[in-house]
């Protein structure tokens, strides 16, 4: 599955890496963990939003580590009881994405840069994305993983344009594909 979804280059300012932070954990992370049906997403939009502040001084990301934290080890006792959705199709090459590949690629991005910063809220943030993508893709959530690949790259176009029109150095980038 090919797609056109915008990648974008953002000159690293506290103010851009704050917004596509904020992107990752209070709506993709929750978004995810929403169609795989695993607990707890209210938690992440609940907190408050990151600013350049945030970025500036990661000690101000504790909070949204807490719970970053708190979900994960949620997510895993609710793995580990066997509480989804069954038969599940095992994971193969042909399993179709439940969150488009520039999404990922960006979240992986984000959480190097905010790990740099000593701040391991957006790798919390990814990892939450990766295990609730992968229930999505094995077909044991509760959305099928080509709505939820749409729904993500929808969230994802959304907070591209924020960027773009926040960050004017920055360039939008669509694959030739």
């Amino acid at each position: 599955m090919y797609s056109r979804t915008p990648a974008v280059a953002v000159p690293a300012t506290p103010h851009a890496t704050a917004l596509l932070t904020d992107w990752l954990i209070r709506d993709l992370a929750p978004l995810v963990l929403t169609h795989a049906g695993l607990p707890d997403p209210q938690r992440l939009y609940r907190l408050p939003p990151i600013t350049a502040a945030h970025i500036a001084r990661p000690g101000k990301l504790r909070r949204h580590v807490r719970a970053l934290e708190q979900v994960l080890a949620q997510v895993e006792v609710h793995l580990r009881a066997g509480r989804y959705r069954w038969p599940a199709a095992p994971l193969t090459v042909d399993s179709a994405p439940a969150v488009p590949g520039e999404v990922l690629e960006v979240t992986g991005w984000l959480a190097g840069t905010v790990a740099e910063l000593s701040s391991p809220a957006a790798a919390l943030a990814n990892r939450t994305v990766l295990t609730a993508a992968g229930v999505v893709a094995a077909g044991a959530g509760l959305a099928e993983a080509f709505d939820s690949w749409s729904t993500s790259a929808w969230s994802y176009c959304t907070v591209v344009s924020q960027v773009w029109q926040g960050e004017p150095q920055a360039g939008l980038l669509v694959d030739p594909r």
